[in-house]
């Protein structure tokens, strides 16, 4: 969905560039509908959505702008002190819920193949289709192009958005999130039986599909290389003699309440006379809750740094904090994998992941033993591993010793290009 840009700070942006890094940029095209930075982009060649590539595709970008623009102009911060709705309000959300919040809106303004896309992939002369889903515009538009064009595609998932888009539980026509359910596993069936290729992030990830789907496929996941941190420059922000807790990555609610777990952890320790200190480097931008982070005692925020800045940063902690969530919704994201881990194992620090033992970062930390996991919410026991940390080296050094096995067993980013430019050779090979 998003453009591939030269940099930003989203995960599959990386993903993407780190797949395709030793790619010539001609031989790379996207089309995609929103997410451009306005620099140069990573691809060669970019094609974007307009109004021409959707049914009603002029209502859809007049109304997409109107919600930009109230976005803008009544952040969520200012709607949750000010719950006054009226008529004409309550209605828009009715609306909201039923059509937006389903995704019903999918499939009012589904996309079709414009006479301009047609062309620009014409002249493009592609071998194959790479393609990721997350949405139905985006798991039908390559169905499409695939039949127009015969060409071999290639998915490539990173979480289970099939059973999840679209999960508007407190509808008020239940029969709408049913029906979208049908339709949005029927497109994700479609997309996996069109692609030569199929490729799962992570190892029950590939279980849960390859039983699903009735279809083989290969797990890849992010990648980095470890010469990349040893020879990162150290960057701490804290005085030596503190004990530095630093944690990085998109936070939304979930996470947000975790921090503070950790604050009260912090508490616990610094009583027991420990000097801890953590810094959040937060990929998104939280407007709404940056006056709750003025309530935390042992917690600041910080800019995330570039690329290779967060690699010296987190070279320099001490503790690597990686929370999750907890609670029923934590099975939404039992295929999934945190797109910081890589970075975690490789930075030669220990890691301690806070989340519910059935979430797909849990069990890979406790299978693997890449990181220390408490997998009940309890600033209690977070507090006593990461005290464990602190005082004991052995204990220490053991988590790290497996955090950079699995490093290189499963992330090492070499060893990854190579796969995936075998797997999508032999995706055209097997067309031709």
């Amino acid at each position: 969905m998003g453009r591939i840009n030269a940099v930003d700070t989203a995960n599959n942006g990386l993903l993407l560039r780190n797949l395709f890094g030793g790619w010539p940029r001609e031989n790379m095209a996207q089309i995609y509908s929103s997410g451009d930075n306005g620099d140069e982009g990573f691809f060669g060649c970019y094609y974007q959505m307009g109004p021409q590539d959707r049914r009603f595709g002029n209502t859809f970008y007049r109304l997409k702008s109107e919600v930009q623009n109230a976005q803008v102009t009544n952040p969520p911060a200012a709607n949750t002190v000010r719950i006054q709705l009226g008529k004409k309000n309550a209605i828009k959300s009715y609306l909201n819920q039923m059509i937006v919040g389903t995704g019903l809106y999918e499939l009012i303004f589904r996309p079709c193949l414009s006479a301009g896309m047609l062309a620009w992939v014409k002249e493009f002369q592609p071998d194959i289709i790479f393609a990721q889903g997350y949405c139905l515009t985006f798991a039908l538009l390559p169905v499409m192009l695939k039949r127009h064009f015969e060409l071999p595609a290639a998915y490539y998932p990173t979480d289970d958005w099939p059973s999840d888009a679209y999960r508007a539980d407190n509808c008020y026509v239940p029969l709408i999130p049913l029906f979208m359910n049908r339709v949005v596993s029927k497109a994700a069936y479609n997309l996996v039986k069109i692609s030569t290729v199929c490729l799962a992030f992570n190892q029950y990830m590939q279980d849960e599909y390859s039983q699903r789907y009735g279809k083989k496929f290969s797990v890849l996941m992010h990648g980095d290389e470890l010469s990349r941190f040893q020879n990162a420059q150290p960057m701490r922000l804290i005085d030596p003699d503190e004990t530095w807790i630093v944690s990085t990555g998109y936070f939304n609610e979930q996470r947000w309440s975790l921090l503070c777990d950790l604050d009260e952890a912090c508490e616990i320790l610094s009583v027991k006379g420990h000097r801890v200190r953590v810094t959040v480097f937060p990929v998104n931008q939280l407007a709404e809750m940056t006056p709750q982070a003025n309530n935390f005692k042992y917690i600041h925020f910080e800019h995330c740094p570039s690329h290779d800045g967060l690699a010296s940063v987190l070279r320099s902690a001490d503790i690597l904090f990686l929370p999750e969530r907890f609670g029923e919704n934590s099975k939404g994201i039992r295929l999934s994998v945190s797109s910081k881990a890589h970075l975690f194992m490789f930075s030669g620090q220990p890691t301690v992941v806070y989340s519910d033992l059935v979430t797909g970062i849990a069990r890979y930390a406790e299978e693997d033993g890449w990181a220390a996991v408490v997998g009940q919410r309890d600033p209690r026991q977070l507090a006593l591993v990461l005290e464990k940390l602190i005082v004991n080296n052995n204990y220490r050094q053991s988590i790290i010793t497996c955090a950079q096995k699995t490093a290189i067993k499963n992330h090492q980013l070499s060893t990854i290009q190579q796969a995936f430019s075998d797997l999508m050779i032999s995706a055209l090979n097997s067309s031709q």
